[in-house]
């Protein structure tokens, strides 16, 4: 049954467009790739127009006004085009690129919707979406090949490897705009080809990245065939991202530059991995903390830099009371809550230029720049009144918290971060038997 009622004569073709569209029925006829597919809500044929798509496919000819729409393409291509064309009766448009199970078989579907002209808008439903179109495209030239079947043309071997290669690819002019891009190029940094063509690599690259002028200066002079590094680089949504560079230089048959070669690996999880790493050898797994040997070498810097620039700074070296208590009476799950209490309060006393570190059991360690005697002073007390307010829930008590605190000033007269380490300890132990002797008076 027609849209508009009447009976459809048996087998009878359909009628691609008439009347006033006469003109673009027959550009549509000599569609020398492309496929269109007018179709209605219940996903069945009302006109179509183009050329058979691939080896073996149909002539639009061969449909008529009312056949299921699944019968112009193989079942495993319609499980993938069927969800598109549901998408288009909902006012949706969407595109997808697909291909058979063994990779030589390609579709590039465009599907949208539309209102079809024997629906007209009524009162209730204006513009009242009753069908859909979709565009198709045979992109199988683009599947791999088996090896024989390979042209004897190398052209063809070298756009074929191009455009198929797994890393990023592509070639500058010499004032560093893109001017051939490859497809993992547009995948790794999210931008299609048409964005990329003429887009300097500068725009995409981090500010942090060191300028090539150098490096293509002496590609250009014939001085090194390559240079590779590493740089960070901003996707199409603005997310910082690492890759890998690689740049040589195409040349003429007379040797004149033509383009620069890019090649563009995505190393950001690899960075990432390193980034995690370096931060377990670097940081105490329970507290998150510096741990003792990155602390050191904080503290070595900071020592060299008040010899050499006279500056001012101070260690601090803390030690929590009775700690062994905590763990003997409560357990180590407590005593592992109360460290973590404790590296929570100090990293918020503190300020953000200032260095926190667990050298190891219950003892702690701060780094001050730019901190004299009078601050130093000011600043032990208050840490160790922060950690007397420190409290951790042991189910049947609640544990109070203790810390004893002791400082070396750190000027151009200091020997080495040894010896620093040493006063601040000695300090903190006065300041340990201090708080004993106090409490036994009491």
């Amino acid at each position: 049954m027609s849209r508009s009622g009447h009976q459809a004569p048996a087998q009878q073709p359909l009628q691609v467009l008439d009347g006033q569209t006469g003109g673009a029925a027959a550009a549509l006829r000599e569609l020398p790739e492309a496929l269109i597919l007018v179709f209605d809500s219940e996903l069945r044929f009302v006109l179509s127009a183009g050329q058979a798509l691939g080896r073996g496919g149909r002539s639009p000819s061969s449909f008529h006004e009312g056949q299921s729409l699944a019968e112009a393409f193989p079942a495993e291509m319609w499980r993938q085009i069927e969800p598109l064309c549901r998408s288009a009766l909902e006012g949706e448009t969407r595109s997808r690129e697909l291909w058979s199970t063994d990779g030589r078989r390609g579709l590039m579907v465009d599907v949208g919707p539309l209102c079809l002209e024997d629906s007209a808008p009524s009162a209730n439903e204006p513009g009242a979406l009753t069908g859909g179109v979709a565009v198709v495209l045979d992109i199988s030239a683009r599947a791999p090949r088996d090896p024989g079947e390979l042209s004897s043309d190398p052209r063809e071997h070298f756009e074929l490897v191009f455009d198929q290669a797994p890393v990023g690819m592509g070639l500058l002019d010499q004032d560093g705009r893109w001017v051939l891009v490859n497809h993992a190029l547009c995948e790794i940094t999210g931008y299609t080809s048409t964005e990329l063509i003429g887009k300097r690599f500068k725009d995409i690259t981090h500010a942090d990245y060191k300028s090539d002028l150098e490096p293509r200066r002496r590609l250009l002079a014939g001085e090194i065939a390559t240079f590779q590094t590493e740089l960070r680089y901003f996707n199409s949504v603005g997310e910082t991202m690492a890759a890998l560079l690689s740049i040589s230089l195409a040349r003429d048959q007379d040797g004149d530059p033509l383009h620069f070669i890019v090649q563009l690996q995505d190393i950001s999880e690899r960075k990432l991995l390193e980034e995690h790493l370096r931060h377990l050898a670097d940081h105490d797994p329970l507290t998150g903390l510096r741990n003792r040997r990155l602390f050191e070498h904080d503290l070595k810097l900071q020592v060299g830099r008040c010899q050499r620039y006279g500056e001012q700074a101070t260690l601090m070296v803390i030690d929590l009371d009775y700690f062994k208590q905590v763990n003997d009476l409560h357990g180590h799950k407590v005593g592992d809550e109360a460290l973590r209490a404790v590296s929570r309060t100090l990293t918020r006393r503190l300020r953000t230029t200032d260095l926190v570190a667990r050298l190891g059991g219950d003892e702690f360690a701060v780094l001050l720049p730019h901190m004299d005697r009078e601050g130093s002073e000011h600043v032990a007390a208050d840490l160790a009144s922060v950690i007397a307010a420190c409290t951790v829930d042991a189910g049947d008590a609640v544990v109070h918290l203790s810390g004893s605190v002791g400082f070396a000033l750190i000027d151009n007269q200091a020997r080495d971060n040894e010896q620093i380490l040493v006063e601040a300890d000695r300090a903190m132990y006065a300041a340990k038997r201090a708080r004993a002797s106090v409490a036994r008076t009491r």
